[in-house]
Order: C-alpha cells, then sequence, then structure tokens
C-alpha cells in the first residue's frame, strides 16, 4: 500500500512539472511572437535627452579661420570651396554654392549626406543620392547649397587611417561619435554662414539622408536656426549604445517649422510601421510623411518634391 501511494505521488508530481513546463513554455514562445509582431522603438525621457543634448554643445568662442580656397562657375551657380575650423582641431571642407538669379542675399540648403558619402556626389548626377540633379533644382529655385564633408568622409579619409567610416552595427561606438562630431560640425558651419552677407540666415532649411537624416532630426531639434527640414531613408537604431544619435531620441523634440519625412516602403532597414511610428512622434502641425515604392536609395521623384517643399516653407 506505500509502495502504491508512493508511486501515485511521484506520478502527480511528474505530471504536474510537465504541465508546468508546458504552460511556461508556451507563455515564454507566446510573448516572443508578440514581441516579434510587435517591436517597440524606444524612446527616452526628457532628463535623458537634455544629457544628451549636451554632447552636441560646442565652444562658439573658438574661431572659425574660415577661408575661401577656390571660386568657381558651374551651370546654375558659382560654387566656392571654403575651409573651416571644426571640433577637436579637425579641418573641415566644404562648398558653398550661389544661385545665379542676382539676388543680394539667399536662403540656403544644408545638406547632410548618408554615410559613405562625401560632398563630391551632390555634383555627380549619378551618384546615389543623385546629388547633381538635387543641388542643381535647388540652385534653379534660388537656394544656395552648404554641403560639408562629414568627420572620416571624402578628403577627410585620413582622419580615420585611410579605411571605411565605421559603420553603425559594427563599430557602433565609432559610428556614434562620428555622427556627433559631423552634426557639430553643421552647427559651426551655420556659424559661418552668419558671417556671409549673401546669405539670409534667417531662411536656413536642412536636408539629409540616412545618416544625414539622422543628424537632420538632431539639429532640428537642438538648433533654432533650422526653419524647414527635410528628412529621407532613416533608419532606427534601436541599440542602446547608439542612443545618442538615434532618431528614436529626436523625433519627440523637433521644434523647426515644418517637417517632411520621406521613405522606402522596400528599405530593410525598418518596415513602414516604424517609419509611421518615427512621424508620429515629431511634435508640430506642419509636417508630411511620404511613402516611395523603393528601397534605401531614393527614387528620382524626392527632388521635385524636395524642391518643391523648400519654395513653400523656406
Amino acid at each position: 500500500m506505500k509502495l502504491y501511494r508512493m508511486k501515485r505521488c511521484i506520478l502527480f508530481n511528474a505530471t504536474l512539472w510537465v504541465c508546468c513546463f508546458l504552460l511556461f513554455c508556451g507563455s515564454a514562445q507566446g510573448q516572443a511572437r508578440q514581441e516579434v509582431s510587435n517591436p517597440e522603438l524606444p524612446e527616452v525621457s526628457d532628463e535623458v535627452f537634455q544629457s544628451i543634448v549636451q554632447f552636441y554643445e560646442y565652444d562658439r568662442d573658438i574661431p572659425l579661420e574660415a577661408r575661401v580656397l577656390k571660386k568657381e562657375e558651374l551651370e546654375h551657380g558659382n560654387r566656392e570651396k571654403i575651409l573651416f575650423k571644426g571640433v577637436n582641431n579637425t579641418r573641415v571642407p566644404a562648398y558653398l554654392t550661389i544661385p545665379k538669379t542676382g539676388a543680394k542675399s539667399h536662403p540656403v540648403v544644408v545638406i547632410v549626406d548618408g554615410i559613405y558619402g562625401s560632398k563630391e556626389r551632390w555634383f555627380d548626377d549619378e551618384s546615389w543620392p543623385r546629388g547633381g540633379v538635387v543641388t542643381a533644382s535647388l540652385l534653379s529655385a534660388g537656394y544656395a547649397v552648404l554641403i560639408l564633408d562629414a568627420a572620416y568622409h571624402g578628403e577627410r579619409t585620413s582622419e580615420y587611417d585611410y579605411v571605411s567610416p565605421p559603420y553603425l552595427f559594427t563599430l557602433p561606438n565609432e559610428f556614434r561619435h562620428m555622427v556627433i562630431q559631423t552634426a557639430t560640425e553643421h552647427r559651426r558651419a551655420m556659424d559661418y554662414l552668419s558671417t556671409r552677407s549673401d546669405i539670409d540666415t534667417s531662411r536656413i532649411g536642412m536636408m539629409g539622408l540616412s545618416m544625414g537624416a539622422l543628424i537632420t532630426f538632431e539639429l532640428s531639434s537642438i538648433d533654432p536656426r533650422i526653419k524647414t527640414a527635410v528628412a529621407g531613408v532613416v533608419p532606427p537604431l534601436r541599440l542602446k549604445v547608439l542612443e545618442p544619435v538615434d532618431v528614436c531620441t529626436f523625433a519627440n523634440h523637433v521644434r523647426c517649422g515644418s517637417f517632411l519625412m520621406f521613405m522606402g516602403n522596400e528599405d530593410s532597414y525598418y518596415s513602414m510601421e516604424e517609419a509611421r511610428e518615427i512621424f508620429s512622434r515629431i511634435p508640430i502641425s506642419q509636417k508630411e510623411f511620404v511613402e516611395y515604392d523603393s528601397g534605401h536609395q531614393p527614387p528620382v521623384e524626392y527632388i521635385k518634391k524636395v524642391t518643391d517643399w523648400f519654395e513653400k516653407h523656406l
């Protein structure tokens, strides 16, 4: 009798354990499925955001030491090659192109390129962003165009030992440093624009693609000089180490007057649900979202859309 009761007890405990195990596994699998099917983009508190903003500050008393290295006449404008002092004792090369409208002062669009880009490809019609077509379109509409080489890019490859700039998911700390430095140097570039009598600094627009779109979100949240902004194919980064440069950190804090965001529904860096979630966080009324049937390279249609946007809002 005792042996029979012992067997029943062992059998009961074993059955209970199996049921609990199956219940736990089912719950865990269900939770995992829910996390995959309903991914949540990260957000930060206002306190964390204010801490992050400090990374983008710089000493405004450091002289720009800007000078014009070269002038040349192009079809749609007169281009100057500028060199100015950035941050960390860097020297930043840039192109400032003035349209041939005869006006004494011009509104300006600051273009921020994606990773592996350079200022040169914004004068090349066949480049990844079709940069030459974009620049010509803006110049024809009467806008001056400013384009920098980002840290480690273009003429600045020596800053990173002449190798490719750090990719965000393989060297996230290096990528974070590069983005913050480049964003801060764009603030220095706007300081330079304020020294030019041919630039109307009350009418500064910014357009960025990919990494440049990250910087556009950052600066339109931090720098009040940006009147309107355009961000295209911007990737949410999601990693904690990249929080100081993530679009998810800055979308809630955009404070320029108007904002255009365009995304490709075949882009592997995000889903359209995520793209629309980012857009929904932008806390201003004058904003627009455009979905293109494209991947990470923006389609040619974006050029007219961007030009029309600046003509309306800048």
